[in-house]
């Protein structure tokens, strides 16, 4: 199958916003687009991986079919939009429509990644599902707006699951692993008038800061580099080496599995968040003394007596 490839032009005012993997996470994404305020006259560009894996498939791809009647409204294919079983004949004709990039001068947007070169000469599987691809691409000539690899999987230091900007290379990475990634959230990148910000939304529990707490470590295991080996185990938690680094941590034991015969983890950090009294977090995951949490995008440890 060759690569579609469909012109627009941007508007000259006005925003762009752009949201990536929604994975039939319906409410999230109707949510998102009311906090951004989103209205007929913005222009909404969605990534793909749209409907598939969430717990609303069916009432997903409804409300973006209908949605993308608007001619500001356009939509293209992810690897995961392939697999079309819970559609209609109707969704399935306007899902073959869709393009795999999208040209807009500037920008250009595509689910997982592009090569260097003629946007005419790509191909398919490197554009739909390409893993990586902010940190292997080189330098591009203009701005790639992609999504697919959640941006957490990127963060070796504090992890986020916060859009990414490259200058050098050009590259925007906007995927919060809504779905995908445990404590992911769904991200809408917005470009207006040249300057970029974004807002996000999560659907997870929250709780109230009442203690501020200090910043303290800055490690976290990458998807890349999942491996590590049990130094000793607890009840809730077992000091790791991490393969890759040597570096020593405690990780939940919810958070280890096997992967093919290699103990892996999914959420391994040592960052603990910097904290204010009245600030609310959300949570992740709870243990008998701390929370795994996410504040402005951020995930890292809370202690609980900060929140009594």
């Amino acid at each position: 199958m060759s690569v579609k490839i469909k012109k627009i032009e941007l508007p000259q005012s006005g925003r762009v916003i752009c949201v990536s993997d929604i994975h039939g996470s319906l409410d999230e994404f109707q949510a998102l687009l009311k906090k951004v305020g989103y209205g007929a006259d913005d222009t909404l560009i969605l990534l793909g991986d749209l409907w598939l894996k969430g717990r609303q498939p069916r009432e997903t791809i409804e409300f973006i079919v209908k949605l993308a009647e608007n001619p500001n409204v356009h939509a293209l294919l992810g690897n995961c939009d392939w697999v079309r079983k819970k559609l209609s004949d109707e969704e399935n004709a306007w899902a073959d429509t869709l393009p795999h990039i999208i040209d807009a001068g500037d920008y250009v947007f595509v689910h997982a990644g592009l090569r260097p070169g003629s946007l005419d000469t790509q191909k398919l599987d490197f554009c739909v599902k390409n893993d990586a691809f902010l940190e292997t691409s080189p330098p591009l000539d203009r701005w790639v707006v992609t999504g697919h690899w959640p941006t957490f999987n990127y963060t070796h230091g504090v992890p986020s699951c916060n859009p990414i900007v490259n200058r050098e290379k050009r590259i925007i990475a906007i995927d919060g692993g809504m779905v995908v990634r445990h404590g992911g959230q769904l991200n809408a990148f917005i470009i207006e008038n040249g300057e970029f910000s974004f807002e996000s939304f999560d659907s997870m529990p929250t709780v109230n800061i009442t203690a501020p707490q200090s910043e303290d470590g800055g490690f976290n295991i990458t998807w890349l580099d999942r491996h590590v080996e049990r130094v000793s185990e607890g009840a809730e938690f077992s000091l790791c080496r991490h393969i890759e680094s040597g570096r020593e941590l405690e990780i939940a034991n919810d958070q280890l599995w096997d992967d093919g015969g290699h103990l892996a983890v999914s959420i391994g950090t040592d960052y603990q968040l910097p904290l204010n009294a009245g600030d609310t977090v959300s949570v992740v995951a709870e243990y008998s003394d701390r929370y795994l949490a996410k504040h402005g995008g951020t995930v890292g440890w809370v202690s609980k007596s900060v929140t009594k």
